[in-house]
């Protein structure tokens, strides 16, 4: 482990504009940690993929992972990147690292975890015997209709978990932070983490991208104290540079400059295209999300805030499906072993092979219906949520299965896009989509003909890496600002069309998977009484 995180640094110098300059992309997934190296156009010109533990195996909901365990998976990859690729450490001009969001760790004074990294898909929940927060407002969050919101809220935020079960380590804690700082903070020796990465339950004012003000409520809604919050940087600023014990670790040259970036989404949805006029972007990936950026604040729902952008004048405003592609790994996993045997025998990953194999499966999955909405949400879906499949028969196998889940992954899409266009006032002309579905023709033919629209995916699959590699060369001194590095360094990739039979059938088709959880709701409401 690093020795003691200091707030001490210099500033990196900048790279000339006349070098060609390489720049390395730090990017701890949820299934794999990647080290890519960019160019000044954003080729891709190495990269050294390792498969990550998400979590240790524990108790059914329970997903924590050793800080050092991340740590050394970061150090590995680095590693491995200078003894089986050409690159050299001294080629590297800068560096940026984007991580998985939502993963909470507990950091003593030096910067040293002292809790397991609690990961995004952590399902424990505090109890509903938390400390009252002050009758004003307990009052306010009434009368405007959010009081069991706010109680959902509490529950599911990971500090008053630990306030409840842990008490006395969360008092001692010098700092409640995320994956994202705590790297950080191993990498140059300074605790300090992006603006752009506060994407948890942490009291982070998202229209000021700041720490909540001392008179927030969030303050008595989150157990922490103002002390405890990291101290926080812009994307493309210096975050600090290489210490000696992260070069040791890793190869790289002492006093690289280290860059601010943002969480994974944040930096790729911006290298698909936030932010740009007409355009909503999809990331189809274990988490699936919608996107669409510009610098007014617009939440998609009252009260679900909107996320800063690593475009440090831009929001996201973001409708996320907590468990996207994950669900079909999850059906694999559940039903899929002898798709995952013939999967091998073919040399593809499983769910290669699937979105390969439902091509045979009609539009619609003959009638079968699934609701991805199996995760819970303070605003959207709701803390009542829980997922559903309808129709089954005797006629459906396990392809059926795999069609509707990633048709009902796409129908929710389309309901948060229709939203979000009656936000925006008009169409969007346009759906970039990333993430580990975009790799599919299917999927990509599938998105176009449930949209409506025409899609495109960009000709590299690393968005969330090439994001961060663009704030690396705005920090470095190469382009001016984030817009001018999108535009020299994103390369579209395929478009697919929409095509009218498709689109008729699934019009179809989603007028009754719009009405399908409106009527399980109240459903759920009854079953789970205290919502």
């Amino acid at each position: 482990m690093n020795p003691a995180i200091t707030k001490a640094s210099a500033e990196p110098g900048v790279v000339s504009k006349d070098a060609n300059p390489y720049f390395l992309a730090l990017d701890y997934g949820t299934q794999s940690v990647r080290a890519l190296v960019f160019d000044r156009q954003g080729q891709l010109v190495a990269k050294r993929q390792h498969s990550v533990q998400p979590y240790r195996h524990g108790a059914p909901g329970v997903s924590e992972q050793s800080a050092e365990y991340c740590y050394r998976q970061l150090v590995d990859v680095v590693r491995g990147l200078f003894e089986h690729t050409q690159v050299l450490p001294a080629q590297i001009k800068g560096m940026a690292l984007t991580t998985q969001r939502a993963c909470t760790v507990l950091l003593d004074g030096d910067g040293q975890a002292v809790s397991p990294v609690y990961m995004w898909s952590d399902r424990r929940l505090a109890s509903d015997n938390l400390p009252p927060m002050a009758w004003y407002y307990r009052l306010g969050f009434f009368c405007i209709g959010l009081s069991r919101r706010i109680a959902y809220l509490r529950r599911a935020a990971k500090v008053n978990y630990l306030h409840e079960h842990q008490k006395d380590r969360l008092a001692a804690a010098d700092k409640v932070g995320l994956l994202s700082g705590y790297l950080i903070g191993q990498i140059t020796g300074r605790l300090v983490d992006s603006q752009a990465s506060q994407v948890a339950y942490l009291p982070f004012d998202y229209r000021r991208k700041a720490w909540a003000s001392p008179r927030s409520w969030r303050w008595q809604a989150l157990a922490s104290r103002p002390s405890q919050m990291v101290p926080l940087v812009a994307p493309t600023k210096s975050m600090g540079q290489v210490s000696e014990h992260f070069a040791k670790d890793t190869g790289l040259v002492p006093g690289l400059g280290v860059y601010g970036a943002g969480a994974d989404k944040a930096c790729e949805v911006y290298a698909a295209g936030c932010g740009e006029e007409d355009i909503a972007c999809i990331s189809l990936g274990s988490a699936a999300i919608l996107a669409w950026g510009g610098q007014n604040y617009l939440e998609a729902y009252r009260y679900l805030p909107a996320f800063p952008s690593i475009d440090e004048n831009d929001y996201i405003t973001e409708i996320q499906l907590e468990r996207g592609f994950w669900l079909l790994s999850w059906l694999i996993e559940q039903f899929g072993a002898q798709d995952v045997l013939e999967a091998n025998e073919l040399g593809i990953s499983p769910e290669q092979y699937i979105t390969q194999a439902i091509a045979k499966v009609a539009i619609g999955a003959d009638g079968l219906l699934l609701s991805p909405l199996w995760a819970q949400g303070v605003i959207y879906p709701g803390p009542e949520a829980r997922g559903s499949i309808v129709g089954f028969t005797p006629e459906h196998g396990r392809l059926h299965l795999y069609r509707a889940a990633i048709e009902g992954i796409l129908m929710t899409l389309k309901q948060g896009l229709l939203r979000l266009e009656r936000l925006k006032g008009s169409p969007f002309k346009m759906v970039r989509i990333t993430g580990g579905g975009a790799q599919s023709d299917l999927v990509m033919q599938m998105c176009a003909d449930i949209f409506n629209r025409p899609v495109e995916r960009l000709s590299l699959h690393e968005a969330s890496g090439l994001g961060a590699a663009m704030c690396c060369a705005v920090g470095a001194g190469i382009y001016p600002d984030l817009a001018s590095a999108r535009t020299q360094m994103r390369r579209l990739g395929e478009k697919f069309e929409p095509e009218a039979v498709h689109v008729a059938q699934y019009a179809r088709i989603f007028t009754a998977f719009e009405a399908l959880y409106p009527q399980i709701k109240p459903f759920f409401k009854k079953v789970n009484k205290q919502y």
